[in-house]
């Protein structure tokens, strides 16, 4: 008997419960499939109506069949599934897939949890319930109710949706598509997405990993196992309702900035896989990395017998950010003479519209010998002096030839029809529209530059995890909920973040007195418990120099913010110095939680703009000092830090040390919810935060940090 992993992927028997003879039966649709389209192993029918189906015995149970599977396919009424799995356990079946759907909350006849429980009592990995079955072309295994078996190749796709699974299916051979394995997991109630891409990495016949993702459950293992994969194969993702709402308001800026998509494409990024927005993206980024798996440079040779789509393919480069790689010298003298004397000389190479198959074979050998181009495309317009099919053979050749990816765009109709026929069936990725093209060669150009980059998630040392448990807890007590300012404060600067901490004053003899002892201008702030963004109250009071301004601040400020927010309890305004240093700018840098995925850090433009904005990156928590920078780059306040005309550049090496204190501080403090660093001033001189919200859930006994003060 197999393990559960060899059960699903490579079954030498399989029991279908609830084969049938009715029309309307999944179980009837999945029997006939596996015993029609050419499985080797054996199959055995299971239901208690028939004696026989389809010329073959039919059993009321893998026990009275004398003979247990090496993979179950459940299809019954949901209250009868628990049986069916206690007659796989008495068999020594290890892995199940539940087609069934209708199961409920609750440990009822038909609940979830009896299911999950008798699965378990059984040690069988159950797939499913409510999903379409699993797809392996090598084996001619079509175990669902879909038609189509689609042509084997190195694509696995994982999915939620069924139907994902079952139109890819029909399309695969139009579209030149192969596939190792077919997955529809359904509610995914034990085997999730995180399962499916171990299996699919660990799988000799899996080259490229797509994956169609709705929710993810278990964020911890989806991360692992997406990050273990990236160094095996491509991972391509599909992410569906990315523009829904996120989690309700949060109290800091961070959590209105930070929806849920934001955070799951952080999670790809981190783990060097490509994130795609269409179906028809994932379709033409698979095409083009089934064919060429290895990560290749972003030079792109575009030869063309067309000027107009060779000028609107160097747009689209230029869209996706990727530079139009110049025609060295040395390859435009070797096709002086072989090409119409008209031809572009520089990239894209229009060889002109008389131009025959030869003239496609001499630029596509010349561009793809050099050093100079990572990859070609063949972008063919119909003429009536090309011949469309000889260009294809031309195509061909270059790809047996070459180990660098070549790709091909045949635009036209009924002219050209055959040669994308004969490009797909022999593994070229090719495109209906060069901005297809264009868009599948700049993702696969991204990942391969992502992957260099992804560093294994980083720990806090137990030397450092100790001395930033000791200064935390130097503080006192900490309790769960939104911190006072000055608490916020006293946390970053135990945790290495330059932040002055304001004092408290409750009247204004007490804040004149504190101005006089700090002999610098300052800064008054209301606090309050239930004000949080003090400017919406008209809460602050910038660059006071003299007691009279320090006494008149302090009585403007409790007024004002007594008559907007009457509910509030007005405690007095926090005194500290003011920072005011030269070329300064102002950044933010954010920590929420996401309840999938765990904390999420942003970094971006700060003020009190940061929403209008909107310039913000979101990572994934620990940091890594790679992932740091990287953070900081992916957003335009970046270019603000360096010089500009007369404005000194910012330490960005300082800035990078605070986001890797604050990853720190996560670690060390997991009942740390939510954090609001706005604005971190940033200077040629050194950086300051000078306005921090902090909020506190529970953690484990262990690491509690109770009280506030």
């Amino acid at each position: 008997m197999t393990n559960s992993s060899d059960g699903f992927l490579n079954p030498q028997s399989i029991a279908v419960y609830g084969a049938s003879e009715r029309a309307s039966s999944p179980g009837t649709h999945i029997f006939r499939n596996l015993t029609s389209q050419g499985y080797g192993g054996k199959v055995i029918a299971i239901n208690p109506k028939y004696d026989s189906l389809g010329g073959q015995s039919c059993v009321p149970s893998q026990e009275a069949a004398g003979t247990g599977a090496d993979l179950a396919i459940i299809a019954i009424p949901p209250k009868a599934v628990p049986g069916a799995l206690r007659d796989c356990a008495s068999m020594g079946t290890s892995a199940a897939i539940v087609i069934t759907a209708g199961f409920v909350e609750g440990n009822g006849p038909a609940g979830k949890q009896r299911l999950l429980n008798t699965a378990k009592a059984g040690n069988i990995q159950i797939m499913g319930p409510n999903c379409l079955g699993l797809v392996r072309p090598h084996l001619r295994l079509n175990a669902t109710f879909q038609p189509a078996l689609p042509p084997k190749g190195g694509l696995a796709l994982i999915s939620q949706s069924g139907a994902i699974c079952s139109s890819m299916a029909d399309m695969a051979e139009q579209d030149g598509l192969g596939f190792s394995l077919m997955m529809s997991l359904g509610n995914s109630f034990e085997l999730g997405l995180g399962d499916a891409i171990v299996m699919a990495a660990d799988d000799a016949r899996t080259k490229v990993i797509l994956v169609y993702v709705e929710g993810v459950r278990n964020g911890p293992k989806f991360r692992s196992a997406l990050r273990a994969a990236y160094k095996i194969k491509p991972v391509i993702v599909l992410k569906a309702g990315r523009h829904a709402e996120g989690a309700a308001a949060a109290a800091t800026h961070t959590g209105a900035l930070v929806g849920s998509d934001a955070v799951f494409s952080a999670v790809l990024r981190e783990a060097g896989a490509v994130q795609v927005a269409t179906l028809g993206e994932l379709l033409d980024v698979a095409r083009f990395m089934s064919s060429h798996q290895r990560s290749c440079g972003g030079r792109l040779a575009i030869v063309t017998n067309g000027g107009g789509v060779g000028v609107l393919t160097a747009d689209r480069l230029s869209d996706r950010s990727l530079p139009i790689a110049p025609l060295p010298q040395d390859v435009c003298d070797s096709l002086e003479g072989q090409l119409s004397p008209n031809w572009s000389r520089r990239n894209p190479l229009d060889i002109v519209g008389d131009a025959t198959a030869s003239d496609f074979k001499a630029a596509l050998d010349a561009c793809l010998q050099s050093d100079e181009f990572d990859a070609a495309l063949a972008l063919l317009s119909p003429q009536s002096m090309t011949a469309p099919d000889r260009v294809a053979d031309a195509v061909l050749e270059a790809h047996h030839r070459y180990d660098k990816p070549v790709l091909s765009c045949f635009l036209g109709g009924h002219s050209v029809s055959s040669s994308r026929t004969k490009l797909r069936r022999h593994g070229i990725p090719d495109f209906n529209r060069p901005e297809e093209a264009v868009r599948a060669f700049a993702a696969a150009v991204k990942a391969g530059e992502r992957s260099a980059r992804v560093d294994d998630a980083p720990k806090l040392k137990g030397t450092k995890r100790t001395t930033l448990t000791k200064a935390v807890r130097s503080l006192g007590t900490l309790t769960p909920g939104m911190l006072s300012d000055i608490a916020s404060r006293r946390l970053l600067s135990v945790a290495g973040i330059p932040c002055p901490v304001p004092e408290l004053a409750a009247t204004d003899d007490a804040a004149v007195a504190i101005f006089e002892k700090l002999r610098s201008p300052v800064v008054l702030k209301v606090v309050s418990p239930e004000i949080s963004h003090k400017s919406e109250v008209n809460g602050v009071r910038l660059n006071l120099q003299s007691q009279p301004e320090v006494a008149a601040a302090f009585h403007d400020i409790c007024d004002t913010a007594k008559r907007i927010r009457p509910d509030a309890s007005i405690l007095g305004v926090s005194v500290e110095p003011m920072v005011q240093p030269d070329d300064a700018r102002e950044v933010l840098i954010g920590v929420t939680r996401d309840p999938a995925f765990g904390p999420v850090i942003t970094f971006g433009a700060g003020g009190t703009l940061v929403e209008l904005l909107g310039d913000v990156a979101t990572g994934m928590l620990p940091l890594s000092r790679n992932a740091a920078v990287e953070l900081i780059g992916r957003t335009r306040v970046a270019r603000l830090l360096g010089p500009f005309r007369n404005t000194a550049p910012v330490d960005t090496g300082a800035l990078v040390d605070v986001l890797m204190h604050v990853s720190d501080l996560c670690l060390a403090m997991p009942m740390l919810e939510e954090m609001d660093i706005n604005p971190l001033i940033v200077a040629p001189s050194g950086l300051c935060a000078v306005d921090v919200r902090i909020r506190l859930g529970s953690n484990d006994p262990a690491l509690r940090l109770t009280g506030q003060h």
